[in-house]
C-alpha cells in the first residue's frame, strides 16, 4: 500500500527549495552607460533608400532576381564605405520546395580589439514588396554603416545583410557557421521591421528558441535605449509571461536563430515580435518618423556597446522578472525536481513493495506504458502527414502568415482523432488485470508519469516545473481508503495540466496566433521546434496519466481492515496456510 511517510518526509526539501528561490532574488541589472556623444541617424534618408529599394525589387523572394538586385545595390554601397572590408557569403538552401541560391553581404569594420559587435537586416521578403519591414531594415543598415564609417571604434563592426530569412534565418545559420570565434561576439543586434508606422510594444524582442534567457543587462540596456527614443516605456514581461517564454520557447525573428547559435541577440523592432502581414506592408506603409526612431534606437545601442570596458554578462544566465527582481532560472529548476520527488519516490516505494509481496505487480509496468501507444499514434500519424505533404514543415522560425490554418486543419486534426480512437480501441485503456489491486496499477502510472516529467526537465526544466503537478495524480487512486470515481481522478488529470496549457496559450497570445495556435503547435512538431524526445516523453506522460484513471477501475481491491493471505507461492488459497490432515481414513 501507499506509505504517506515517504511523501511527506520528500516534501520538506520542496519547502526547502522554495525558500531558497525566494531567498535567490537579484537586482535588476543597471543598464549601460550610454555614449558621450551620438551622431545623428537621419531617417529621411532611409526612408528614401527604402522606397528606393521597394522600386529597385517588388518582389525579393529569396533567390530571386529581385533579391540578389538588391545584394548588388548593398554590396555596392558597402564598397564605398572607406575602411571597411566588404565580402560575400553564397550558400544554397530551399524556399518553397524549390532549391535556390542566396548570399550575405558583410560588412567589417575593424576595431581596436578582437571583440565584436553584429548587426543584422534581413533583406528578402517571401510575400509582396515588405517595405516597412525588410526593405527598411536594409535601408536602416545602410545609413548605419555610413554614419559609422570614418570614425575609431573599440570592437569590431560586423554589419550584414542575410538572405533566406524568410526560410528558418537561412542567412543567420550560414553567417554564424562563418565567424571564426563566436565567443568574440560580445552581442548582435537585429534590425526588425523598423519602417512601421504603429507602434506595438515589445520594442526589445528577446525571445529564442530555447529554454534559455538572453543577457539581462543587453535586454535591461536596449529596453532603457529604445524606450527613451520611442517615447513609450517597455517594461518587458511578467513572471508569469517570462516563465512562460522559457517552457513553450517558440520566439520569431532573426534574434531566435542568432540565439540558437550560441550569440547573445537582441531585435528592435517599433511593431512587436509578430511580422507585419504583407498586406500592411506596402510602400505607403513605410514611417519616416518611425524610421528615424527605430534607426537612432540601434545606432546609440551599437554605440553604447562599442564604448563598454566589458560586455554586458551581469545577471543570471537564465531568469524570468518578479517586479525590480530576477528569480535565477537554476532556482525554478531546482524547485520543480523538489516537487517533482516526493511524488517519484512514493511511487517507487510503493510499486516495489507490492512487487516483493507479489511478483505479478511487476506487469503492471508494461501496463501502464502501453497507455502511451494511445497518444504515440496521434504522434506517428503526424509525422506521416508531415511525409506526404498534407501537413507543412517550414524551418523554425518562421512567419506564422505564411503557413495559415487551412482546410488542411481540419483534415489533419480529424485523422489524429481518429488515429487516437483507433488506437483506444485496441488497447482498452480502461482495461485492468483481474488481479492487479489499484494501488499498484496507480503506482506503476506515477512512476511512467514521474519518469517522463525527470526526462523533460533534463531538457527544459521550466517546462517540467508546469507539469510537476501531473507526477501526483496517481495518489488518488492509491490512498488507503480506496480510489475515487474513475470520473474525478480524470479531472485530476486535466487540472494538473492546466498550467501547461496556460502557459501555450499566453505564448499563442504574445504571438497573435489566435485560434490557429494548435495548428502552429502541429507545425511546430513537424519542422522539429518540438523534439522527438520531447514528444515521445509527451506521450509517456499522457499514457501515465491514463493508466491513473484507469486504476480507479480496478477491480482487485482489497476491503478495508483486512489483510491479504500470502503464501509462498504470494497467493492466498489452497495450501497458503500449510499442510492440512487427510481427511481419508487411514489404513
Amino acid at each position: 500500500m501507499f506509505d504517506p511517510r515517504i511523501y511527506r518526509a520528500a516534501l520538506i526539501p520542496a519547502v526547502a527549495a522554495f525558500v531558497l528561490l525566494m531567498f535567490s532574488l537579484e537586482p535588476v541589472p543597471s543598464p549601460l552607460p550610454p555614449p558621450i556623444s551620438a551622431p545623428t541617424f537621419e531617417g529621411a534618408d532611409a526612408a528614401r533608400d527604402a522606397r528606393a529599394i521597394v522600386a529597385l525589387a517588388p518582389q525579393r523572394e529569396p533567390g530571386s532576381d529581385g533579391d540578389l538586385a538588391v545584394a548588388d545595390l548593398v554590396r555596392e554601397r558597402f564598397s564605398a564605405i572607406e575602411g571597411g572590408e566588404v565580402s560575400t557569403q553564397d550558400f544554397t538552401s530551399s524556399f518553397e520546395d524549390r532549391e535556390v541560391d542566396l548570399q550575405n553581404v558583410l560588412l567589417t569594420l575593424p576595431g581596436s580589439s578582437e571583440r565584436s559587435l553584429l548587426i543584422v537586416a534581413q533583406r528578402d521578403s517571401a510575400e509582396g514588396p515588405g517595405a516597412a519591414s525588410s526593405a527598411a531594415a536594409t535601408a536602416t543598415l545602410l545609413s548605419i554603416a555610413e554614419t559609422l564609417a570614418g570614425s575609431r571604434h573599440e570592437r569590431t563592426l560586423i554589419l550584414a545583410s542575410t538572405d533566406g530569412g524568410s526560410d528558418g534565418a537561412a542567412g543567420i545559420d550560414e553567417l554564424a557557421g562563418a565567424l571564426p570565434a563566436l565567443e568574440d561576439v560580445d552581442a548582435a543586434l537585429v534590425i526588425s521591421q523598423p519602417g512601421a508606422a504603429v507602434r506595438e510594444p515589445p520594442y526589445v524582442i528577446s525571445s529564442g528558441t530555447g529554454p534559455d534567457s538572453a543577457s539581462a543587462q543587453l535586454v535591461q540596456t536596449a529596453r532603457a535605449i529604445a524606450s527613451g527614443e520611442l517615447g513609450d516605456r517597455d517594461e518587458g514581461p511578467g513572471p508569469w509571461v517570462g516563465l512562460s517564454r522559457l517552457a513553450v520557447p517558440i520566439g520569431l525573428g532573426e534574434q531566435a536563430a542568432l540565439r540558437r547559435a550560441g550569440i547573445e541577440a537582441v531585435a528592435i523592432s517599433p511593431a512587436g515580435e509578430r511580422p507585419i502581414p504583407a498586406s500592411e506592408d506596402g510602400p505607403e506603409a513605410i514611417s519616416t518618423d518611425a524610421l528615424g526612431l527605430a534607426g537612432s534606437a540601434v545606432l546609440d545601442l551599437v554605440l553604447t556597446l562599442d564604448e563598454a570596458e566589458r560586455p554586458p554578462a551581469d545577471g543570471p544566465d537564465d531568469y524570468i522578472r518578479l517586479g525590480d527582481k530576477l528569480i535565477p532560472g537554476w532556482t525554478m529548476a531546482l524547485l520543480a525536481l523538489a516537487l517533482l520527488a516526493p511524488a517519484l519516490l512514493a511511487a517507487a516505494d510503493t510499486w516495489l513493495r507490492e512487487q516483493r509481496f507479489d511478483w505479478r505487480a511487476r506487469r503492471s509496468l508494461p501496463w501502464a506504458a502501453e497507455r502511451a501507444l494511445i497518444p504515440g499514434a496521434a504522434l506517428l500519424l503526424a509525422y506521416g502527414l508531415g511525409i506526404v505533404g498534407l501537413v507543412p514543415a517550414p524551418r523554425f522560425p518562421y512567419d506564422p502568415s505564411r503557413f495559415p490554418a487551412g482546410i488542411e486543419a481540419p483534415i489533419a486534426f480529424v485523422a489524429l482523432a481518429a488515429a487516437v480512437a483507433l488506437s483506444a480501441l485496441l488497447v482498452r485503456p480502461t482495461r485492468t488485470p483481474l488481479d492487479a489491486e489499484p494501488h499498484t496499477l496507480a503506482a506503476a502510472s506515477g512512476l511512467l508519469v514521474g519518469f517522463a516529467v525527470l526526462g523533460l526537465w533534463l531538457l527544459n526544466p521550466y517546462l517540467a516545473l508546469l507539469l510537476a503537478p501531473a507526477a501526483h495524480v496517481w495518489l488518488l487512486p492509491a490512498r488507503a481508503s480506496g480510489p475515487p470515481r474513475a470520473a474525478l481522478v480524470a479531472l485530476a488529470a486535466l487540472l494538473a495540466l492546466v498550467p501547461a496549457a496556460a502557459a501555450f496559450a499566453t505564448v499563442a497570445a504574445q504571438l497573435d496566433l489566435g485560434a490557429s495556435a494548435p495548428w502552429h503547435l502541429l507545425l511546430l512538431v513537424e519542422d522539429g521546434q518540438i523534439g522527438l524526445l520531447t514528444c515521445l516523453l509527451l506521450c509517456a506522460l499522457f499514457g501515465g496519466l491514463i493508466a491513473g484513471v484507469a486504476a480507479a477501475s480496478a477491480r482487485g481491491v482489497t476491503p478495508v481492515g483486512e489483510t491479504r493471505l500470502r503464501g509462498s507461492g504470494s497467493h492466498a488459497g489452497p495450501g497458503s496456510l500449510g499442510a492440512t490432515r487427510s481427511a481419508l481414513p487411514r489404513r
